[in-house]
């Protein structure tokens, strides 16, 4: 995976509407996040606390966590 494709994903993940959604999307791109998303997803989280945004910033990473956890039983 490339850094842009990443945060393509990323992007997608955060704009969600519902969980049903997120869900959806978490079930579609699970098998190609690869270091390079969690790497760019963590960069990305670290990004957001320095800005301020602390509250969307610990979504992103609980999401993460929740993602990297799916993605490592499969």
């Amino acid at each position: 995976m490339t850094e842009e494709q990443a945060h393509d994903i990323i992007r997608q993940l955060a704009a969600a509407d519902s969980k049903e959604e997120l869900q959806k999307l978490i079930g579609r791109y699970i098998s190609v996040c690869d270091d390079v998303f969690f790497r760019v997803l963590s960069d990305t989280v670290d990004q957001m606390r320095q800005e301020g945004d602390e509250a969307d910033a610990r979504k992103l990473q609980e999401m993460g966590d929740m993602m990297a956890r799916l993605r490592f039983l499969i």
